[in-house]
């Protein structure tokens, strides 16, 4: 994800699959998820003891805070559930590079290989 602009490709309940963009993310997301990662993995119950977060208690963390990025009101955390294909891993690109900033692995070796003359090995 080396563009600013967030595509989004969900399945509607007539099985058409619909595409959402949104350009701008403010900062004040990134922090936000920061935030709600952390209490979800932070909490405990009444005698303290650290409660466990599940898998699928992540998985919505996460399709909630991808719907609030978009301004259009039709990206909600239940179309995203019902919509986005369990092999799609959007959801976490979006988080992880563009939200996050982590660089992409498959990005830097782009930039290697466009620096080095395109990589070329052979000899």
């Amino acid at each position: 994800m080396t563009d600013r602009i967030i595509k989004l490709r969900i399945r509607d309940s007539k099985g058409d699959v619909q595409e959402y963009f949104q350009d701008f993310v403010p900062y004040s997301k990134r922090l936000d998820f920061i935030r709600k990662e952390r209490e979800l993995e932070n909490r405990t119950d009444d005698k303290g003891k650290q409660i466990a977060t599940t898998l699928d208690e992540y998985l919505e963390l996460q399709a909630e805070f991808v719907a609030g990025l978009f301004d259009d009101k039709r990206v909600t955390k239940k179309a995203i559930m019902d919509g986005v294909d369990t092999t799609d891993d959007t959801l976490s690109e979006i988080i992880k590079y563009r939200v996050l900033r982590h660089t992409n692995p498959d990005e830097q070796v782009k930039k290697i290989l466009e620096k080095s003359g395109g990589g070329n090995t052979t000899n």
